[in-house]
């Protein structure tokens, strides 16, 4: 069976052999694609866009690659040059199933606009529809007015601008998801936001695998995290709800006052920081929090595995989020976790038992939570133990793969 993916970067490995530089998001996709390059009766090909001199066809970790020029405007806006790179694609490789991994950028779409006699599966990443929709994370008008920088504003980075661009990704997004008939997801909340846009989807369940670091890394211990230690993921933006995990840290500092908390993400250097990373700056100062809040840069996965590691607690703040990738990398070291009881969070954690939910908007709510776990630690260890065994189960790497495989199979024979 050839399968040939359809992603938004070039993956980490396969940019490590032909010594490229990537992103740091997509770690998930490593594992299965390692699995599918490993298995004899199945080839498979990734198609992307990257920041190369020239178009590529090459073969790296079993993997074949074709990687067009263009980076990051090829991936963003429409052209129809895409729709002959798609072309080619398939004249050269020939797959029995095309997998369409996100619905971000406009390959995706290019792809499916193709209508080509291959049987397509989508697997949902975010849903852009609704992202778009909360993608202020409650800042109010006059708020969103303090989130100005001029440079920002030169470089159409402010957030009402990255709104624009949601709500138009958004759009080519509902025309994807209008013309596959089958897609993936891991929620309850992704499948009904799908089945809203197109209620003949076929809908799979299909869990993530995480990055092969969480499945070997050491486990949280009560005795070795360093107390009073939050982490949280990068909240470069909005919608990640950092300005709500900043005011509940503030209440958390009157009883701890040594809180620290973890961001992995720029250090603050107003050089080089965005409008919104002005905004979060100028709250730390106001909250008084200058000494509490430590950004620790961009990390590896061996590095956020340490960070959860030594994390007394990890919170994910988002106005929306599918299956966070940070609270499920959490669960599988065993940081008791806290998030928001929003999009497909909902799904991850069971309230009481494997960790605490609370109203996005609620920072008071967050901040008791968090005292909750810095105050009692039977109860930390409790969620520890139980979100480790909820999330070996979820991300049973072996079972996942086989699932996978399932379902291109079914795809294909439904083809027949």
């Amino acid at each position: 069976m050839k399968v040939l993916w359809i992603v938004n970067m070039v993956l980490p490995d396969v940019a490590g052999a032909l010594n490229m530089k990537t992103s740091y998001s997509g770690g998930w996709l490593v594992d299965y694609a390692n699995k599918l390059a490993n298995t004899t009766d199945i080839e498979l090909a990734t198609m992307t866009y990257a920041n190369v001199d020239h178009d590529l066809d090459t073969m790296a970790c079993g993997i074949r690659n074709f990687i067009f020029a263009g980076g990051g405007k090829r991936l963003l806006f429409d052209n129809p040059q895409t729709e002959k790179d798609c072309r080619k694609v398939l004249d050269a490789f020939q797959p029995d199933i095309i997998h369409i991994h996100g619905t971000e950028y406009a390959i995706g779409a290019a792809m499916v606009k193709l209508q080509p006699d291959i049987p397509i599966v989508l697997t949902i990443q975010g849903i852009l529809t609704r992202i778009a929709e909360e993608y202020y994370g409650g800042l109010s008008f006059a708020e969103r007015l303090k989130v100005f920088y001029w440079k920002s504003a030169l470089r159409l980075k402010l957030p009402v601008f990255s709104k624009i661009l949601m709500k138009m990704n958004a759009e080519r997004e509902q025309f994807v998801l209008r013309n596959v008939k089958h897609v993936t997801g891991r929620t309850d909340w992704d499948k009904s936001v799908m089945l809203s846009i197109n209620p003949e989807l076929v809908y799979h369940r299909f869990n993530y695998n995480l990055r092969a670091t969480f499945y070997d890394a050491p486990k949280w211990d009560i005795a070795t995290a360093e107390r009073h230690t939050v982490y949280t993921g990068a909240a470069t933006y909005t919608l990640k709800g950092l300005h709500i995990l900043l005011r509940a840290i503030a209440i958390v500092k009157r009883r701890y006052p040594d809180v620290c908390l973890r961001i992995p993400a720029n250090n603050g250097d107003y050089k080089t920081a965005n409008a919104y990373d002005r905004y979060i700056l100028r709250l730390i100062s106001q909250l008084g929090l200058t000494d509490n809040v430590c950004f620790v840069g961009r990390q590896s996965a061996e590095g956020v595995a340490e960070m959860l590691r030594k994390a007394h607690v990890c919170v994910v703040p988002s106005a929306i989020e599918g299956a966070s990738a940070t609270m499920c990398e959490a669960m599988m070291i065993g940081t008791p976790g806290i998030c928001s009881y929003r999009g497909g969070m909902t799904d991850l954690l069971h309230e009481g038992e494997s960790g605490f939910y609370y109203d996005f908007p609620e920072y008071p709510m967050l901040a008791e939570r968090i005292i909750s776990l810095f105050d009692d630690d039977e109860l930390c260890v409790k969620f520890s133990k139980n979100a480790i065994q909820n999330a070996q189960v979820r991300h049973d790497r072996d079972r996942n793969y086989r699932q996978l495989l399932d379902i291109y199979n079914r795809i294909r024979m439904e083809k027949r």
